[in-house]
């Protein structure tokens, strides 16, 4: 398909209620194509609620083409106390392989962009897993840079209860 024609074509829109299922099997199938299935263990119920719960403000947009979700940016809102200043933090970035090299990819990040930076938001964050390296040549291409002097640790299962208890 003509690159031109796809991103001439192409629809960027806020995600809401009714995209729950869009949502979840995008999300699903960014955890397939990482080849991370067996992490994935959330169900469409968990996502049901998720714009219900004020307390996780999760947002998303969503790329389509044809009338076919062919992309999703799910992002929320950070905020840096070093900084002073409001962010946002794109939990999971994901196209479809079909339609990767099309500018999809960067017209989501520059639609979170937009939106956030007319709420407040000053920068952007994410992790890219370090086998990712078409995702880490991606991000580097559109400007953001790797922050070397972080790591981030995680806590999950029942390292998470025994830090709770």
């Amino acid at each position: 398909m003509n690159k031109q024609f796809i991103e001439d074509n192409l629809i960027i829109r806020p995600c809401g209620k009714s995209d729950t299922l869009t949502i979840f099997t995008l999300i699903q199938r960014l955890a397939l194509d990482q080849k991370k299935a067996c992490e994935f263990t959330a169900r469409l119920e968990d996502y049901k609620n998720i714009f219900d719960n004020p307390s996780l403000s999760i947002n998303a947009v969503i790329a389509e083409y044809q009338e076919k979700a062919i992309g999703i940016c799910l992002y929320f809102f950070s905020y840096s106390t070093w900084r002073g200043e409001t962010g946002l933090y794109i939990q999971d970035l994901f196209v479809d392989e079909h339609y990767r090299r099309n500018n999809v990819a960067n017209k989501l990040i520059s639609r979170v962009a937009l939106d956030g930076s007319n709420m407040g938001a000053a920068f952007m964050r994410l992790a890219v897993s370090n086998s990712n390296n078409q995702a880490q040549r991606f991000y580097s291409s559109i400007g953001l840079k790797e922050a070397s002097h972080e790591t981030i640790y995680a806590a999950y299962d029942s390292a998470f209860q025994r830090i709770r208890d």
